[in-house]
């Protein structure tokens, strides 16, 4: 059997491939959704105790927008990865498909977290 049918027949694989693709709808959707430019054109990006009187670093919108298109980008770069490495070892690209799903919730969490503080 070809190794790109393996690899879209093996049920660990894709149930990882369908969870990162749950994530990843659900993360850009809710940073799209929440941000609102209008309310400041200014938002914070970082918080940083000792750069200044201000603990929080401003930064501009398309820094938010950077976050939901570093998860695509992200998921879509673990997919093409996990392909390749199957054909060297399946629990490697199994755990490059995990560990891809942990950052996609992080990079969520801290989406959300930094549009709150807006």
């Amino acid at each position: 059997m070809d190794i790109q049918k393996r690899f879209l027949h093996d049920r660990a694989v894709l149930l990882l491939i369908t969870l990162m693709a749950f994530l990843l709808v659900i993360g850009v959707s809710l940073i799209l959704w929440r941000f609102d430019v209008s309310k400041n054109p200014t938002i914070i990006v970082s918080y940083k105790p000792n750069v200044s009187a201000s603990n929080y670093v401003s930064g501009k919108p398309i820094d938010i927008y950077a976050i939901a298109i570093f998860m695509v980008f992200s998921a879509v770069v673990s997919v093409a990865t996990a392909w390749r490495a199957y054909t060297i070892r399946r629990y490697v690209a199994v755990f490059i498909l995990a560990s891809t799903i942990f950052l996609l919730i992080l990079a969520t969490i801290v989406g959300n977290s930094l549009i709150s503080l807006q």
